[in-house]
């Protein structure tokens, strides 16, 4: 993807209990493939608070950040808690 997408995949099966609890962590393993050749990552995540369960979503930012949310709004809802990034305003370069 480029800079500013998004994508989506699904993964069966994970369950989260009904209430979040602190400390509650996931185990995240992913894939980073370039051409042939696969470059697997893995993280501890925390899931983020969440006060009814969902669905489980896993966003990934730049430099192997990942979050952790449960929600009942889909990734492109203005409900989801993660907000879909904004791609800046280029200004046009004036000339002199």
């Amino acid at each position: 993807m480029g800079a500013w997408e998004a994508g989506i995949g699904n993964v069966c099966c994970a369950s989260v209990p009904r209430k979040w609890y602190p400390g509650m962590n996931v185990l995240v393993r992913w894939d980073m493939p370039e051409g042939s050749k696969h470059f697997y990552k893995e993280k501890m995540v925390e899931v983020e608070k969440y006060e009814e369960p969902g669905t489980i979503y896993l966003h990934f930012f730049p430099n192997d950040q990942v979050r952790v949310v449960v929600s009942q709004y889909a990734g492109w809802s203005p409900m989801h808690p993660i907000k879909a990034p904004e791609e800046p305003v280029t200004h046009p370069v004036q000339s002199r």
